[in-house]
C-alpha cells in the first residue's frame, strides 16, 4: 500500500512562523475591531443605509473568552491545559498526591503497561500502555514525597497520548476518538484507586470533575471553563438587527470567538465611528499622502525604481480618486468642512473628547498597546496604524478557523481556489481593498500561511500548490518591476522558506521510501518545479537542484536502515542461511522491482535517481551474505529446489541493478561463480535421474494410441515432458555467461542423446522378445543343444515341422505403436534441437574454444563397439541349400569374437555388440562368416577385411558399413570409437542415429519373423504340388509323368491363397496402427523380402560350378510370375490402387527379375554372347546396364507361354530382349549341364580371380564403403524409400584389406552347391 502523509489540522499558527516587516506586535483586539469596522463600511455600501441615533439598553454580562483568545494566539506555543481549565492554584494542594496514592496508583498503572491488566480493551493497546508507563516513571520521581497533583497526571497522560497518537499514521485520522476513550478510561482508574485504595484522598469538588472527564470528549473539556460572573457593560447605541445579521459581521463574530453581548456592545460603539465621511476623509487622507510621498500607502524608497514609483502612483492615485468620487456622486451631502491636512474630519474632531473605546474596560484587553491604535493616534478610521501586520494575522485566524471547521462548511460556501470559506474571503477582500494593500502582498501573506500550515501537516500540497499559482497569476497581471522592494524581497524569502520545507517534508518521506506514493512524489516535484522556475527565485538561486541532491545521504541512511530491518526480519532460529537468504532476497526483489519498475522508473528532476541510491548502498551488503553462504560447505548440499529459488530472485536483482542501478557500478553480483556449482550438481543429478525416468515412463506405458489422431503412446510424452521440462529450466534461468548457458545447453543435449539411446535399448529389448518369446524361434542355441538335436536340425532343419507352425503370429497393434513410438520421439527430438538454439549453440561454441575440450581416451587406448547386425546372401554350404552361418572377427590371424550361430538361413541377423580395446593406432581386422558342422569342420561361407583406426571414427558416432563377402553375399556392421564432444550436434546427431538404428532394426525383426513362412509359400514344393508333380511312395512305379498344365489367374491364386490372406490380415493390421511413414517403410521391405524370396528359388547362388538344383519349366515360371502379379496388385490396394504406388513397387529389384524371366530360356549360346556384350559394354562406358523399365509384366511373352505351341518361346521371338546383369547370367548358366556352360563358368570365375584383370564388374566392389553417415529428418523418407546413399570417400579407405592379403586371397572362392 502506497503511502502518503497525511496532513493532520492543528488549531491556530503562531506569528513567529510569518514573515515580519517590523517588530511591532499585532494585538488581535486591534484586528479584530478594524475588521468590524471594514465590515460596517460594507454594509453600508450595499445597503446605503444611515446609522441610527444611539440609545441605551440593558446591561448584559461579559465572559473572559476574548481575552482568553489574545492570550492564547499571541503567545509563541499552545498546549492542552487540563488544570488551566478546571483548577486554580488554590486547589492544586488539595489535588497533592499522598504517599499511599501514590503506591496504589503506581501498582495499577505498572499492571497495564507490562500486559498483566486486560480488564478493558484500552489496556491492551500500545499508545495506552504507553501514557500508562509514562505516569509511572513520573510518579516514581519522588515516592516518598509526592509533589504530583491530579491536574499534572492528567495533564501529562492527555498531552503524552495526544503525541503518540498524532506520531502514528492509522490513528493520526481519528485523534479525537482516541483522546476520548483514553482520557475517559484514565480518569476511572483515577477514580477506581482512589475509592478502592486511598479514599482519604478524594474530594467531593474532587471527584466531580473527574467524572465529567468519564464523559466527556476533549473537544468538551475546552469548554467547560466559562462559569465565572463578569461586570456589566453598558451599551451606548442601539445595533440594527440588519448589522447584527450581515454575514461579515457574523463571521467576524465566530472567527475571533466573541460573546454575543460583548460582539454587540463593540458593534455599538463603532457605528458611530464608522460613517460614510469618516471613509471619504480617509480616502482623501489617502491620496494627501501619496502626493506627499509619505510612508503609507508607499514612497518612493519603498520602489527600486523612480519609474516603478511613478507608475504606481498613478495607478493610486487614480484609484482613490475613483473610489472618492464614486462615494460623493451617490452621497452628494458629503463635504468636508476642515482642511485634508489637518488629519481629521470634524466629525471625527468632535468626538475625539467621547472615545468610544473608553466605555470598554482596561479587563477586557485594552492595554498599553491597545491603546495605540486608538483614534487618537492613528490619523485614519478604516485603516490600522499597521494595515500589513494586521492583514496577516487577520488571514492567519480565518485560515485556522477555516481548516479547523472545514467539514462543517458546506461545498457551496467554499472557495475554489483556495481553503479559505466564502464568507472568510468577504471579509479579507474587504480589508484588503480598504487598507490599500497590494495584490503581490496578498498572495505572498496566502503562500506564507499555506507553507507554515504545511510545515504543521495541516495542509498538503495541493493547498500550496494553489497558493503559488495564485501568487504566478499575480506576477503575470503585475510586472515584477513595479513590485516594492519589500514585496520583493519577501517574495524571495518565502520561496525559499517553501523550498526548504518541501524538501525538508521530501526528506521525511524518503525515511520511508518504500512506503511513499508515486503521486505524493509528483505533487512535491510539481511544487519544487514551480518555485525554481520563478524569476525572483531563479535569480538569486541559478542552480536550484544542488540542495535537491542533499536528499541523497537522508535517501542513503533510510537504504541502510531498511536494510537493517529486512535483514533482520529474516533471521529467524528455525531458518537456515539458505532460507533466510531466500527471504531477504525476495524481500528486496519485491521492495526494488517496485520501486524501480512501478514507482520511481525515472530521476526526480533527472538527478536523483531513488532506485539507483537505494541499490548502491544494499546491493553490498547482500552480495556479501552470498559470498559468506557460497563458501560455507552447507551450500554444497544445499536443496537443489529451494537454490534455484534463491537464484531466480538473485538474478532479477541482478537485472534490476545493472538497469537502474548507480552509473559507476561496482562487480556486486557475481552469478556465475555463485551458482556455477548448483548448476552443474542439478545437470549430474538430471543425468542420473534420466535412466530412472525413462525406465519408468515405458513401465507406465501400455503401448495404445493417445487418440485417434496421434499415433504413438504415452512413453513418449513422458519422456519429452522430462526432457522439455530440462530445457525450460536452463532456459528460464537466463544465465548471464552465454558460453556457461552454451556449456549447459551441450551437457544437457547430452543427457538427452542418452536418454534416447536408453529408450531405444529399452524398446528392442521389448521388442525382441514380443516378436521371438523364445529368443531364437525354434533355433538352436549353440551351447545348449546336444551334438544329436544339432544333426538333425542341420540335416532336415526345420521340415519336419507341421505347417501350422510355420505360420507365424500376426503383428499386433501395441508392436505398430511402439515402432511409431521411435517416429514420434524423432519428429520432438527435430522440434526440440531449435527450441535449444541448437545452430547457435554449436557455431558459438566452435569459435570459442578449441578441440581440447573434447573428451578423449586415451591416446594409448582405443575402444571400439562394433554391432553385427547381419548378413545378406550368403554362399549355401549345407545340403538342404542353406547354411548355418556365425561371424568371426580375426586380429593378426588370433580369433578375439564370435557370434552366435543363426541355423538354416542365408540371411541371418544376429544383433549382437561387441567392445574390442586396443592401443594400435591402425588395425586390420578379418571379419569370416562360416557355417557350422557337426560331424565336420565348419567351413567359410565368405570373407572380408576393414580396418579400426581413429583416424575413421574420430567423430564418435556410430557407422553403419556395408561389406562385401568374398565369394559372395553382404556383412553388414556397426562400429564406433568411444569419445564425445563438446557440441550439441554431436549428441542430437547420435540420437538421430540411433533412432534410425533402432527402427531398422525392429523391421528388420518383422520382416525376419514372415521370411519363413514367405519362403514356405514361395517355394518349388508348392508348385510342384499345385502342378501335380508331387511324387509319392508309389510313384516311382509308374511309367507315366503327369501331363503338363497351364492354370489360370484363379488356380495360381488359390495356391496362394494361406500367404494372400495372412498379409492382406497384416497389412490391414499395418495400415490401421502405423503413421504413413512407417507403413510405407516396413510393407516395402516386406516386397523386397518377396522378390528376394523369389530370386533365390528360382536361380542357384553364384558359382563357378553347375548347380544340382533342376530349372524351372516355361509352366513353373508361369506360375512364379503370375504369384508375383498377384502380390504386386495386393500390395498397390487392388482395384483402387490406393495402397504402395507401382512406381515404388516396380523398383530396380523387379525389373531384374523380369529381365531373368526374359533370359531364362535362353540358350547357352545365346547367354555366352549377351555376356560378353554386356563384359565389353561395362568395360568401355565404365556402367552396367540396367533393365528396361517399360516393359512390364503382361508385355513379356515369357510371362505366359502360347498354348497352341509346345516349342521353346525363344523361336518366335522377333525383337530385342531385355537382359539381365552379368552375375544373373552366370547364375543362369549354372542350371544348364552342357560343355559350353561348364567351361566358360569356369574360365570366366578363373579370369575374375586374376588380379591384374582391371575390367569394372556391374556388382558392388568387393570391399564395401561406408554409407553417408550425415543424419537428418530430410533423409528419413530416403531410407525408407530403400534407395542407398551417395558414399562418403575418405582419403585412405578403412575396408581395404592389407597389401599382403589382397595378394594371397582370390577375389572369388569357389564352392559347391
Amino acid at each position: 500500500m502506497d503511502y502518503t502523509p497525511v496532513a493532520t489540522p492543528r488549531s491556530s499558527v503562531n506569528d513567529a512562523d510569518l514573515p515580519k516587516r517590523d517588530t511591532k506586535v499585532t494585538s488581535p483586539f486591534m484586528v479584530y475591531d478594524y475588521a468590524l469596522r471594514c465590515a460596517i463600511r460594507a454594509w453600508l455600501e450595499q445597503t446605503d443605509t444611515l446609522l441610527p441615533l444611539p440609545t441605551a439598553t440593558e446591561p448584559i454580562k461579559r465572559s473572559n473568552s476574548f481575552r482568553k483568545l489574545e492570550r492564547t494566539l499571541s503567545a509563541p506555543h499552545h498546549y492542552f491545559s487540563i488544570s488551566s481549565f478546571f483548577w486554580d492554584e488554590s486547589s492544586d494542594k488539595k489535588n497533592k498526591f499522598t504517599r499511599e496514592m501514590v503506591k496504589a496508583f503506581s501498582k495499577r498503572l505498572e499492571e497495564i503497561y507490562k500486559g498483566r491488566n486486560f480488564d478493558k480493551p484500552e489496556y491492551g493497546e500500545f499508545i495506552f500502555q504507553s501514557g500508562c508507563k509514562s505516569i509511572r516513571t513520573f510518579l516514581k520521581e519522588h515516592p516518598y514525597r509526592p509533589i504530583a497533583t491530579i491536574t499534572d497526571v492528567l495533564d501529562l497522560f492527555f498531552n503524552t497520548c495526544e503525541e503518540a497518537l498524532k506520531a502514528d499514521e492509522n490513528t493520526k485520522p481519528h485523534v479525537e476518538d482516541y483522546q476520548r476513550r483514553y482520557i475517559s478510561r484514565f480518569s476511572a482508574l483515577v477514580i477506581e484507586t482512589i475509592e478502592n485504595d486511598a479514599p482519604s484522598f478524594g474530594n467531593p469538588e474532587m471527584m466531580e470533575m473527574l467524572r465529567q472527564f468519564t464523559s466527556c470528549s476533549p473537544v468538551q473539556l475546552k469548554r467547560l471553563s466559562s462559569k465565572s460572573d463578569t461586570p456589566a457593560i453598558q451599551v451606548v447605541n442601539a445595533v440594527p438587527e440588519e448589522l447584527m445579521n450581515f454575514p461579515m459581521v457574523k463571521s467576524l463574530q465566530r472567527l475571533f470567538q466573541i460573546d454575543e453581548a460583548e460582539h454587540y456592545q463593540k458593534l455599538s460603539n463603532l457605528m458611530p465611528i464608522c460613517t460614510e465621511s469618516a471613509y471619504l476623509f480617509d480616502l482623501k487622507k489617502c491620496i494627501n499622502n501619496v502626493h506627499r510621498n509619505q510612508p503609507f500607502p508607499a514612497k518612493r524608497d519603498d520602489f527600486a525604481s523612480a519609474a516603478a514609483f511613478d507608475q504606481w502612483q498613478k495607478r493610486e492615485i487614480k484609484q482613490l480618486t475613483e473610489l472618492l468620487n464614486t462615494l460623493m456622486l451617490l452621497n452628494p451631502n458629503l463635504t468636508l468642512t476642515n482642511d485634508i491636512g489637518s488629519g481629521f474630519p470634524n466629525s471625527v474632531q468632535k468626538r475625539q473628547s467621547s472615545d468610544p473605546l473608553s466605555s470598554f474596560p482596561t479587563s477586557l484587553g485594552r492595554t498599553k498597546s491597545s491603546e495605540s491604535f486608538s483614534s487618537v493616534n492613528n490619523a485614519f478610521t478604516f485603516i490600522p496604524s499597521d494595515p500589513k501586520g494586521c492583514f496577516r494575522f487577520l488571514m492567519s485566524m480565518c485560515v485556522d478557523f477555516d481548516i479547523a471547521h472545514f467539514e462543517q462548511i458546506p461545498e457551496e460556501e467554499r472557495s475554489k481556489t483556495s481553503i479559505l470559506s466564502n464568507d472568510s474571503c468577504d471579509i479579507l477582500s474587504e480589508c484588503w481593498k480598504t487598507w490599500r494593500l497590494s495584490y503581490p502582498f496578498r498572495s505572498m501573506v496566502y503562500l506564507n500561511l499555506m507553507i507554515s500550515k504545511f510545515d504543521q501537516k495541516a495542509v498538503g500540497f495541493g493547498e500550496v500548490d494553489e497558493a503559488i499559482q495564485a501568487l504566478e497569476k499575480v506576477i503575470e497581471e503585475n510586472d515584477l518591476n513595479s513590485w516594492t522592494i519589500a514585496d520583493h524581497d519577501g517574495l524571495l524569502r518565502i520561496l525559499e522558506k517553501a523550498n526548504q520545507s518541501i524538501l525538508k517534508e521530501l526528506g521525511e518521506g524518503m525515511q520511508e521510501y518504500w512506503k511513499i506514493s508515486p503521486r505524493w512524489v509528483d505533487e512535491i516535484l510539481n511544487v519544487l518545479d514551480k518555485i525554481y522556475q520563478n524569476p525572483v527565485y531563479k535569480e538569486s538561486h541559478p542552480d536550484p537542484t544542488e540542495e535537491f541532491l542533499h536528499l541523497e545521504d537522508t535517501l542513503m541512511a533510510a537504504a541502510v536502515e531498511r536494510w537493517s530491518f529486512i535483514e533482520h526480519n529474516g533471521e529467524d532460529g528455525n531458518k537456515d542461511d539458505l532460507s533466510r537468504l531466500l527471504v531477504i532476497a525476495d524481500k528486496l526483489n519485491t521492495e526494488l522491482s517496485t520501486l524501480a519498475n512501478r514507482r520511481f522508473p525515472e530521476p526526480l528532476f533527472e538527478i536523483l535517481s531513488i532506485p539507483s541510491v537505494v541499490m548502491s548502498r544494499q546491493m553490498p551488503y547482500f552480495a556479501l551474505e552470498m559470498d559468506n553462504w557460497v563458501s560455507c560447505p552447507e551450500s554444497n548440499t544445499a536443496p537443489i529446489d529451494i537454490t534455484f529459488d534463491l537464484y531466480r530472485q538473485v538474478l532479477s536483482l541482478s537485472q534490476l541493478y545493472d538497469r537502474y542501478g548507480p552509473k559507476e557500478k561496482v562487480s556486486v553480483f557475481k552469478v556465475e561463480s555463485w551458482f556455477l556449482l548448483q548448476v552443474t550438481r542439478w545437470l549430474r543429478q538430471t543425468k542420473e535421474a534420466t535412466k530412472t525416468w525413462v525406465i519408468n515412463a515405458i513401465n507406465q506405458d501400455k503401448f495404445q494410441r493417445l487418440n485417434e489422431t496421434v499415433s504413438h503412446s504415452s512413453s513418449v510424452v513422458d519422456l519429452f515432458a522430462m526432457f522439455n521440462q530440462a530445457v525450460d529450466f536452463i532456459a528460464e534461468l537466463r544465465w548471464p555467461n552465454e558460453l556457461q548457458f552454451c556449456l549447459f545447453e551441450t551437457f544437457l543435449s547430452k543427457i538427452i542423446g542418452e536418454g534416447v539411446e536408453n529408450y531405444c535399448s529399452t524398446m528392442e529389448e521389448r521388442i525382441r522378445h514380443d516378436i521371438f518369446p523364445n529368443e531364437i524361434d525354434g533355433q538352436l542355441d549353440l551351447h545348449e543343444a546336444s551334438y544329436l538335436d544339432k544333426a538333425r536340425y542341420q540335416l532336415i532343419g526345420g521340415r519336419g515341422l507341421s505347417n501350422e507352425s510355420l505360420v507365424p503370429a500376426d503383428y499386433t497393434p501395441d508392436l505398430c505403436v511402439k515402432l511409431n513410438n521411435f517416429e514420434a520421439v524423432r519428429e520432438r527430438l527435430d522440434r526440440l534441437y531449435p527450441v535449444m538454439h541448437g545452430d547457435y549453440v554449436a557455431q558459438y561454441m566452435r569459435e570459442r574454444l578449441d578441440h581440447q575440450t573434447q573428451y578423449k581416451p586415451d591416446n594409448n587406448n582405443f575402444l571400439y563397439s562394433i554391432k553385427v547386425v547381419r548378413a545378406e546372401n550368403l554362399k549355401s554350404m549345407d545340403a538342404n541349400g542353406l547354411s548355418d552361418p556365425y561371424v568371426t572377427f580375426e586380429i593378426d590371424g588370433r580369433q578375439i569374437v564370435r557370434t552366435r550361430t543363426i541355423y538354416e538361413t542365408l540371411n541371418p541377423r544376429w544383433d549382437q555388440a561387441f567392445d574390442i580395446w586396443r592401443s594400435e593406432r591402425i588395425v586390420d581386422v578379418l571379419a569370416v562368416v562360416n557355417d557350422e558342422d557337426v560331424f565336420t569342420a565348419d567351413e567359410e561361407c565368405g570373407t572380408c577385411w576393414f580396418k579400426l583406426a581413429p583416424d575413421y571414427f574420430d567423430d564418435y558416432q556410430t557407422h553403419e558399413l556395408k561389406l562385401d563377402l568374398s565369394p559372395q553375399g553382404t556383412l553388414i556392421l556397426r562400429i564406433s570409437m568411444e569419445g564425445e564432444k563438446n557440441d550439441i550436434q554431436f549428441w542430437y546427431g547420435k540420437a538421430f542415429r540411433t533412432l534410425k538404428g533402432t527402427e531398422k532394426d525392429v523391421v528388420g525383426w518383422m520382416i525376419d519373423k514372415i521370411t519363413s513362412y514367405i519362403r514356405y509359400c514361395l517355394s518349388r514344393q508348392v508348385i510342384t504340388r499345385i502342378l501335380g508333380r508331387e511324387k509319392g511312395f508309389f510313384s516311382s512305379f509308374s511309367w507315366t509323368d503327369a501331363p503338363d498344365v497351364q492354370l489360370s489367374i484363379q488356380e495360381c491364386e488359390a495356391a496362394l491363397t494361406p500367404l494372400l490372406d495372412f498379409l492382406e490380415k497384416n497389412l490391414k493390421i499395418l495400415n490401421d496402427n502405423l503413421t504413413d511413414a512407417n507403413l510405407r517403410f516396413v510393407v516395402l521391405k516386406i516386397w523386397t523380402q518377396i522378390l528376394r524370396t523369389v530370386d533365390e528359388f528360382i536361380l542357384p547362388p553364384l558359382s563357378e560350378y553347375l548347380s544340382d538344383v533342376r530349372p524351372l519349366d516355361e509352366y513353373e515360371l508361369h506360375i512364379v510370375f503370375k504369384w508375383l502379379e498377384l502380390l504386386k496388385i495386393l500390395f498397390n490396394g487392388g482395384e483402387d490402387g490406393d495402397a504402395i504406388p507401382l512406381e515404388s513397387l516396380e523398383n530396380p529389384r523387379y525389373f531384374k527379375l523380369l529381365a531373368i524371366n526374359a533370359a531364362y530360356h535362353l540358350s547357352t549360346k545365346k547367354l555366352i554372347e549377351y555376356y560378353q556384350a554386356e563384359i565389353t559394354t561395362c568395360a568401355s562406358a565404365n556402367v552396367a546396364i540396367q533393365a528396361d523399365r517399360s516393359k512390364s509384366i503382361y508385355h513379356s511373352e515369357h510371362t505366359v507361354p502360347d498354348s497352341s505351341s509346345k516349342q521353346p518361346a525363344t523361336n518366335g521371338r522377333t525383337h530385342p530382349i531385355d537382359l539381365p546383369d552379368c552375375d544373373a547370367i552366370l547364375r543362369i548358366l549354372r542350371l544348364r549341364h552342357d560343355r559350353a556352360a561348364i567351361n566358360f563358368l569356369h574360365k570366366e570365375f578363373s579370369r575374375r580371380n586374376d588380379p591384374s584383370n582391371t575390367v569394372v564388374f556391374e556388382q558392388k566392389p568387393l570391399y564395401g564403403m561406408p554409407f553417408n553417415d550425415n543424419i537428418s529428418t530430410d533423409s528419413f523418407e530416403q531410407d525408407h524409400l530403400d534407395t542407398p546413399t551417395s558414399p562418403t570417400m575418405r582419403p585412405i579407405s578403412p575396408f581395404s584389406p592389407p597389401p599382403q592379403v589382397l595378394r594371397e586371397t582370390k577375389i572369388f572362392q569357389t564352392g559347391k552347391n
